[in-house]
Formats: C-alpha cells, structure tokens, sequence
C-alpha cells in the first residue's frame, strides 16, 4: 500500500517537473561584473545577473534579478527556491498566464532581488525530464525512501554563502533576506529558517511548510531548533495531490519527504514561536482563499497560511497547461503569489545589525 501510495507520488512529481519546465521561458544571463563586489557605491545594471559562488571548490553559479530602479541603496533579498526536477533557471522563469515571469515583474515594482540557486542533488524523476533537488536534513528524495549519500554538498551552508555572494555583488540589506520556494523548494526554505534563523528574517514556502522533529524520521535525528522566532506564511492548495493538505489523508507516507499534514506544519510552527495555540483566526481573503493566522506569537513572529480551496500542487496565479490539470491540480488565480509572500515578509527584519 505505502509502495504504492509512493509510486503514485512519484508519478505525479515527474509531471510536476514537466509543468515547470514546459511554463519556464528563461531570459539570457548578463555576466557578474568582478569591478562591482563589494561596494555599494557603484550600482550594477537592473536586469539577470549570474553570481558564482565556489563550495568546497566547486562552482556554483545562480540567477540573481536586480530590479529596475537600483541605484546605490540597500535593497531585500528574496530567494525563490525551485521544486525537485527543476532549476534555479526555471524557477527565475515561473509565469504569469500571460507569459511574464511573476517575481522579476514584481522585484520591479517592488524593488528587492530575486535569487534563484539550483540545488546539489541532480534528479531526473522521468526520462528526459531533469533538474536538481536540495540536500535537505533527513529527507529523502521525493516518491522514494532514497536519502542523498553523506558526501552531498550541504545546500544550508550554500544558501549562506549566496547571501554573502549577493552582499559582495549589489548594496544588500542584511536584515531583509527572505526565503520562499515551491514544493521542494518550500521544504528547503522551511529547513533555512530552522538551520539559518540568524540570517534568514522570514520564510514563505508555498505547498511546502515543514518544522521537522526527529520523530518524524525514525533513525535521523533532525529537528527544527531555530535561535530565534521566525515570522512564517505558507501558501497550500486544499487538491494538492503530492504534498497532500489533510493530516489524515492517507497518501501520507511515514519516512517520505511528506509525512504530515499542513495542519500540523502551520501548529508546529506556532508552538516553535511561542503562539496561543487557541483555534487560529479565518477570514476571506479572494476569491476560493482563505487567510488563517495564529495570535500572540512572541517577537511578532507570525503564522499564516493561505488556504486555497481550489488549488492543486501549483502556484497561484501561474500558467496552467491544461492537460496536466487532472494530475496535479486547478491552479488558483485569484492570488498572486509574489505578492501575498512579499506584503507579510517585507514587514519583517532581523534585529540587531
């Protein structure tokens, strides 16, 4: 029943995949110019830039949008994590039914950064369908009970070395550092707020939230332990069929990468913050969307969720490709992703730098 339950999920995933690399239309990368590290005083040009970053000698480059506008002041940062399959590069491309990509359009208007890494694990979960998958403690790759060997690069110590890469590159605001991300992806920057609390200052996973505890993977013993209260908004769609939204829905695999519910996710996060842990508070945000939302968190390091009714294992407000629909989901379009993420974490900074 469980390698069943489990080969559906991977099934499902492949195609997941597929609609990320059918939707994606990336933009040509201008090159990092070396003359403007570290400085704030000599602005790079608006536009797609690629950043390197050198790991235990290995080159690691990504994607970073810097908005128009950019002058010489400091400005947010908001990774935008790609799920299992994909890359950085498609992730940077995710659009709008229209064609336009949802984050740079919105950076724009906005006026932060986007950067978009790949992670370390290349993953192909179909034929000619590959990508790459993040090196997250205690998971395994998705449909399977597969963990990455222990010589895998570490993805937490590459995120913090992006930011330094980043600093190095643009005027960056360090207390304004963010990390949102899709399926994978949100599971990534749930684990950054865990591991990297001191950097990162609020994450916003979509269909993705995770607070692991080591009873989760009998064998592993991983635990989110943050050293501070993190502010968190996730948004889930109630039909997704692979991170399934119920706690009690039996495609819940125990040892998976997807072990619990949203539910549980959303209280294990107020319970880690410190909120009353009394019936969190509902109320109508658009069309099908619900915002839910735990009081009295300490620090104000809010819980919220956007809970979607109609929306399957995608991103609001995103392309559809119609005949994957049945597969993975409806895709809402009553919410625009980047901005629900943006207007609760730009509320938030680091403290003390």
């Amino acid at each position: 029943m469980r390698q069943t339950a489990a080969g559906m999920v991977a099934a499902i995933f492949a195609f997941v995949a597929l609609l990320f690399s059918i939707a994606a239309a990336p933009r040509s990368a201008q090159a990092h110019e070396p003359g403007a590290q570290g400085s704030c005083r000599r602005p790079m040009a608006p536009g797609l830039h690629s950043v390197d970053v050198v790991q235990d000698g290995v080159h690691r480059p990504f994607q970073l949008w810097i908005p128009a506008g950019y002058t010489d002041k400091p400005i947010p940062l908001l990774f935008w994590l790609h799920g299992s399959g994909t890359t950085g590069e498609s992730a940077m491309a995710t659009a709008d039914p229209q064609g336009r990509p949802i984050f740079p359009d919105h950076a724009d208007q906005e006026g932060y950064a986007v950067a978009t890494p790949s992670g370390a694990i290349p993953f192909a979960p179909a034929p000619g369908i590959s990508g790459f998958a993040w090196n997250i403690p205690g998971v395994p790759l998705v449909g399977t009970t597969i963990y990455p060997p222990a010589s895998t690069p570490d993805d937490i110590a590459y995120i913090g070395l992006a930011i330094d890469a980043v600093a190095e590159t643009i005027c960056l605001d360090e207390r304004r550092v963010y990390a949102s991300g899709a399926s994978g992806g949100g599971r990534m920057a749930s684990q950054l707020a865990c591991d990297l609390a001191d950097r990162i200052a609020a994450i916003a996973p979509v269909m993705g939230l995770r607070a692991p505890r080591a009873s989760d993977t009998p064998g592993r013993t991983v635990e989110c332990r943050p050293s501070r209260p993190v502010p968190v908004v996730t948004i889930h769609g109630r039909l997704d069929p692979v991170n399934v939204f119920a706690d009690d829905d039996p495609r819940i695999v125990p040892g998976s990468s997807w072990t619990y519910g949203l539910p549980e996710a959303l209280e294990r996060w107020a319970l880690l913050n410190d909120c009353r842990l009394e019936e969190p508070l509902r109320k109508p945000f658009s069309a099908n969307v619900d915002r839910v939302a735990y009081r009295g968190c300490r620090a104000g390091a809010k819980v919220e969720l956007y809970d979607v009714a109609d929306g399957g294992h995608t991103v609001p407000g995103t392309a559809v490709v119609p005949f994957l629909v049945p597969l993975i989901g409806p895709t809402n379009q009553a919410l625009h992703t980047p901005s629900a993420i943006w207007s609760f974490v730009s509320s938030h900074r680091l403290r003390g730098n």
